[in-house]
């Protein structure tokens, strides 16, 4: 058996590994390649190669612990893993969704201009989106709002010659239609994080 393959100093690195996950993989590999290099050269030294030997020659290298700790002290600290925020981008569905029936429906065709400007602003404030997702978010917001002013613009006549039956289908579809775009500008933002 060779001497770094005894149980004293396959169990003496591993501990140094445990404690040491902190490290970078290359940067531990090195370490344990050279505590393994140290010890092979310090038991072909030593005049006998029983446990007794490889105690004392693990005993002078140092307890693993204060081994890892001095190395990990060595390495800078890894850079923090990048967070998902998901304030933005729910924001954004929710003024989306909202926006939608309160111009469409003519609820509060007022008040649905400000979720359509919180929206907008929000949208081009941040940089979890592309252009072209900015832009498809620009009309998505604006569309429903365009929709309600069509309902005032078109004169009452122009609902007895047919127009109203495209109405109710086409209102629909821009309730449906905000909503889609905010479910994958959400997507998209998780995805771009």
């Amino acid at each position: 058996m060779m001497t770094t393959e005894h149980p004293l100093v396959m169990n003496y690195l591993a501990t140094v590994a445990r404690e040491a996950a902190g490290l970078s993989p290359e940067r531990r590999n090195e370490l344990l390649a050279d505590l393994e290099e140290h010890i092979a050269v310090a038991l072909a030294e030593e005049s006998t190669s029983g446990d007794d030997g490889i105690r004392a020659v693990l005993t002078r290298l140092g307890d693993p612990r204060t081994i890892a700790a001095t190395a990990l002290g060595d390495e800078p600290p890894a850079p923090p893993a990048p967070q998902v925020s998901w304030v933005r981008p729910v924001a954004l569905l929710v003024l989306l969704v909202v926006a939608g029936p309160m111009t469409v429906l003519n609820a509060f065709p007022v008040l649905g201009c400000i979720p359509v400007i919180g929206a907008i602003w929000l949208l081009w404030a941040s940089s979890e989106w592309l252009k072209r997702d900015k832009v498809l978010g620009t009309v998505a917001a604006l569309a429903p709002l365009a929709f309600g002013v069509a309902q005032w613009l078109i004169p009452a006549g122009g609902i007895s010659l047919g127009l109203g039956a495209l109405f109710i289908p086409l209102g629909l579809a821009l309730l449906a239609f905000p909503i889609a775009v905010g479910v994958y500008l959400l997507w998209a933002a998780v995805r771009r994080s």
